[in-house]
């Protein structure tokens, strides 16, 4: 479906689908967003809501269909229904919200075409990874990629604890 495809596209493609939306010549120009954190948060959004939504089809569409008819034989209607579904998959909606965030806490393309790598403005970790590997400063993109991974080990830690709680 539409949603599966949209799983695989390049990052560089949602940024260039974004970028014509919020570039000054685009509709939402007026409200110039292009080269600014908002910006790239909308990117991400449109990069993370792909994986949120396919994960969390997939776990409720497979739960046990006895959950169905047992729901509908005590009465409940359809948003009773669907948030019964919504709680008894909560740890996979979980696990799909931090595989979205580990996707958009490692992404350079949206970051660099929506913000511009702009110093201390719109540089994020990994488009700094980018620019100081470019300039041939490895040593220090080695650093940076150090700090980026110890954050994302640090966050899935948390990940995985909690998950165990939901």
């Amino acid at each position: 479906n539409i949603v599966n495809s949209l799983l695989s596209l390049p990052t560089v493609v949602v940024g260039l689908f974004v970028y014509m939306f919020i570039s000054s010549r685009g509709p939402l120009g007026d409200f110039h967003l292009l080269f600014t954190i908002k910006g790239i948060a909308i990117g991400q959004f449109f990069l993370a809501v792909p994986i949120i939504i396919a994960l969390t089809a997939s776990a409720i569409e497979s739960m046990d269909e006895r959950l169905t008819e047992e729901l509908k034989s005590m009465g409940a209607g359809s948003l009773q229904q669907s948030l019964t579904y919504f709680y008894e998959a909560k740890a996979a909606i979980f696990a799909a919200a931090v595989t979205a965030f580990g996707r958009v806490f490692a992404e350079v393309g949206v970051s660099m075409m929506l913000g511009g790598n702009i110093k201390w403005s719109t540089r994020t970790m990994t488009t700094a990874i980018a620019l100081e590997t470019g300039k041939g400063e490895f040593a220090m993109g080695m650093a940076l990629g150090i700090v980026l991974m110890s954050l994302a080990l640090v966050i899935n830690f948390f990940s995985m604890y909690f998950t165990e709680k939901v």
